[in-house]
C-alpha cells in the first residue's frame, strides 16, 4: 500500500524547516523541484496530491551517477516552498535525503580592461617549472561553469576531444557528451556561453588561466601551456543548479578528467554535489575549489567539503596577503586580482576573484601531471600542499608550482602503479528488430588515479572495440556486429590489460540476450506486473524498467515516449501515474528500432 498524502500536504502547508537546518545565510535554491535520493533500488514515494488537468503521465528525472541508487528531481506543486517539501519528503523510510536545488553563483568581479602583466604566474613560480614541463594534452582538466569560447585563438588548440565521437559513437544520442564537452543547461552538445550578457565569459577567463597556449606569439599563456580543456556548462544566467552541477562533475569523473576546477559557490550545502564529488575522489580526481569572495572566516561550499581530493583556494593580492574579499581559512592561496585572462574571441580582461585562484592550482596540478602521469592523486594534492609558501590567513600557504614539481618528483620515486579497475564488470546488448543496439562505454581508471597504459581485446567476434589501447584515465566504447551475434544470446569478454602486467587484467563480461518476446518490469509501493500490463495506484510514483533491460538498467539510449508528447530517456522510467485510465507508454532501445509497447492501468 502506498503512504497516505495527508502527512505529506499538512507539512507543505506548514512550511516545516529542514530536519538538518539551514545555513547561516539565506541559500538560494530553485522553486520549481526539490532533489530526492532513495535508498538502494527503492521506487518508493508517496506523492498522492490530485492532479487537475496536466497530463495523466508525469516522468521524474532519474539523475543519479551510474551503479548509484536513484537520484529523483520531484517538482514542487505550485503555491508550496521546496524546503517544506524536502523536510516532508525526507520522512519517508525509503528517502536517504530531499533537498533544495541549490543555486550557486560564479566567484568573480570584472574590473579593468586589458592589462598585459600576467603577474600570477611569476608570483607561484610558474617560468621556474616551466623549465622542467609546460604541460601535456594527456592531461584533462574539466572547467565546470557558464561555458568556454570555443572558438578563442588562445584556447581552440587545448580543448580536450571527446574520444567517443572521435571514434565513431553518437555523442548526444547516446549520452556520451559533445565534441568539446556537454551543456548541462540547456541539454545540448554545444558547451560555449551564452550569446549576450555581461556575465558569459567567467568559464572562459578561468579556462585561459588553466591552459591558454603558451608560446605561440600572441595573447596570454595558461600555468599549463598545453592541456585538454573540457568544456561543462553548467552555470546559466541565474547561476548553477545543484543537480546540473553535480551532473557536470560526474560526467567529467567518467570521461577522464584528473582535475575539475569549480570556480563557483554558496550558501547552500548540497549532498547531491557532496556525493559527486566523493565519487570523482574514488576515481582518484581532484576537485579545485574557489573558497569564495565574501570575506568570511570560511570556505564557502562546495570548497568547504571535506574529502581528501578537494583543493579549496583563496585570493591572494599582488602584494603578497589576502584579498580583502576572500574567504579565510582555504587550504592554498593563489593569484586572484588583476588576472589578466581570455574572454570573447580574440578579447583579453583583468578579473578578480576566488574563482581566479581555483583556476591557478587547477593549472599546477595538470602541470604536475603532465610531468608525473604515473602519479597519484594523493601524490599531486600532497606535492601542492607540502610545497606552499606560508601565508596568513590559509591552512598550508601560497602555492609554488616549481617547489611543488620537486616535491611531486620525491614523491613518486619508487611508488607503484595502481590496479586498473571498470565502472562496471558486466554489459549486456539486446538485438534490436532493425538496426544496431546502441554503442555503450565502460570507464577505466588506475586505482589511486594514476596513468597506466593499457591494451584492449576481445574474445568473440561479434563484440566491436572503437580501438585497442589507451591510457588511463579514459573509456572504453564497445558495440556488436548484428550479422555476427548469435541469434540464441550469449557471453563473451573484453580484458584490459595493463602494460606489461598480463596477469592483472581487468575483465568486461559482455551478455548478448537472446532474441524473443520481452516484458516491462514494475516495481514501487503500488505498481505490479500482471502479465504483459502494469497496474498501477492513482497519484503514486511507479518505476518501470523497458523490456528486456532487466538487468542492465543503467543502459543509454532507451527513449519512453509518454502521453500527450512527453518523453523520458534511460532504461529505468520514474514516474508519477497522476489519473485514471489505460495508458500505452512506446519504448525504443536502438536507431531504427520499432518501439515496444508498455501498457499501463492506472485505477
Amino acid at each position: 500500500m502506498p503512504l497516505s498524502a495527508a502527512p505529506l500536504l499538512v507539512a507543505i502547508a506548514a512550511g516545516a524547516p529542514l530536519g538538518c537546518g539551514e545555513d547561516e545565510r539565506p541559500a538560494p535554491r530553485a522553486p520549481d523541484s526539490v532533489l530526492v535520493q532513495l535508498r538502494g533500488g527503492s521506487a518508493a514515494l508517496a506523492l498522492e496530491a490530485a492532479d487537475e488537468g496536466g497530463p495523466p503521465v508525469i516522468p521524474l528525472e532519474s539523475l543519479g551517477a551510474e551503479g548509484e541508487p536513484p537520484l529523483l528531481r520531484v517538482p514542487v506543486p505550485k503555491g508550496h516552498r521546496p524546503e517544506a517539501l524536502a523536510a516532508a519528503l525526507v520522512r519517508q523510510e525509503s528517502v536517504e535525503f530531499a533537498e533544495p536545488v541549490y543555486l550557486y553563483q560564479p566567484q568573480r568581479a570584472p574590473r579593468d580592461p586589458r592589462y598585459k602583466d600576467q603577474w600570477g604566474l611569476v608570483r607561484i613560480e610558474a617560468p621556474s617549472a616551466w623549465s622542467k614541463t609546460t604541460g601535456d594534452r594527456a592531461v584533462t582538466v574539466a572547467v565546470v561553469d557558464n561555458g568556454v569560447e570555443l572558438g578563442h585563438p588562445d584556447l581552440a588548440a587545448n580543448l580536450w576531444v571527446n574520444p567517443d565521437r572521435a571514434a565513431g559513437g553518437e555523442g548526444e544520442a547516446d549520452g556520451e557528451g559533445g565534441a568539446h564537452g556537454w551543456n548541462f543547461v540547456e541539454h545540448g552538445s554545444d558547451p560555449g556561453p551564452r550569446e549576450s550578457g555581461p556575465e558569459r565569459f567567467h568559464g572562459s577567463h578561468v579556462a585561459g588561466t588553466i591552459g591558454a597556449v603558451g608560446d605561440n606569439g600572441a595573447g596570454v599563456a595558461g600555468v599549463s601551456w598545453s592541456v585538454s580543456l573540457m568544456a561543462l556548462r553548467a552555470l546559466g544566467a541565474s547561476g548553477g543548479r545543484a543537480d546540473d552541477l553535480a551532473r557536470a562533475i560526474d560526467f567529467a569523473t567518467d570521461h577522464g578528467a584528473r582535475v575539475i576546477e569549480a570556480a563557483w559557490s554558496g550558501a547552500g550545502a548540497s549532498l547531491t554535489i557532496e556525493r559527486a564529488v566523493e565519487r570523482a575522489l574514488d576515481h582518484g580526481v581532484l576537485f579545485v575549489a574557489a573558497a569564495g569572495n565574501e570575506g568570511g572566516l570560511r570556505p564557502a561550499f562546495p570548497a568547504s567539503i571535506d574529502l581528501e581530493n578537494v583543493l579549496s583556494a583563496a585570493a591572494v593580492a599582488p602584494g603578497g596577503a589576502l584579498a580583502p574579499f576572500s574567504n579565510r581559512a582555504a587550504l592554498v592561496g593563489a593569484p586572484g586580482v588583476g588576472i589578466l585572462s581570455t574572454t570573447a574571441p580574440g578579447m583579453y580582461e583583468r578579473y578578480d576573484g576566488t574563482s581566479m585562484a581555483s583556476a591557478h592550482v587547477a593549472g599546477l596540478a595538470a602541470l604536475l601531471w603532465a610531468a608525473h602521469p604515473e602519479a597519484t592523486l594523493e601524490q599531486v594534492r600532497s606535492a601542492i600542499l607540502s610545497s606552499s609558501e606560508p601565508l596568513a590567513g590559509t591552512r598550508y600557504g601560497r602555492i609554488d608550482a616549481a617547489r611543488a614539481l620537486d616535491a611531486l618528483a620525491e614523491g613518486v620515486r619508487g611508488a607503484r602503479p595502481g590496479r586498473l579497475l571498470l565502472s562496471r564488470d558486466r554489459i549486456a546488448f539486446r538485438p534490436a528488430l532493425q538496426g544496431a543496439p546502441r554503442p555503450r562505454s565502460v570507464a577505466v581508471r588506475a586505482e589511486g588515479g594514476g596513468a597506466r597504459r593499457f591494451t584492449i581485446r576481445a574474445d568473440a567476434g561479434w563484440i566491436k572495440l572503437a580501438r585497442s589501447s589507451g591510457i588511463t584515465p579514459s573509456r572504453l566504447l564497445l558495440s556488436i556486429d548484428p550479422a555476427l551475434a548469435p541469434a540464441g544470446g550469449g557471453e563473451a569478454h573484453v580484458l584490459v590489460v595493463p602494460e606489461g602486467d598480463e596477469a592483472s587484467a581487468a575483465r568486461l563480461t559482455v551478455a548478448l540476450k537472446p532474441r524473443g518476446e520481452r516484458t516491462a518490469l514494475a516495481a514501487g509501493p503500488a505498481c505490479e506486473m500482471r502479465g504483459r500490463v502494469a497496474r498501477v495506484r492513482t497519484g503514486t510514483v511507479c518505476r518501470l524498467t523497458a523490456p528486456g533491460f532487466e538487468e542492465d538498467a543503467a543502459a543509454p539510449g532507451v527513449r519512453w515516449h509518454l502521453p500527450g508528447g512527453a518523453t523520458a530517456r534511460g532504461a529505468q522510467l520514474f514516474a508519477r501515474f497522476s489519473r485514471p485510465g489505460n495508458f500505452g507508454l512506446r519504448v525504443s532501445a536502438a536507431s531504427g528500432q520499432k518501439p515496444e509497447e508498455v501498457q499501463v492501468l492506472v485505477d
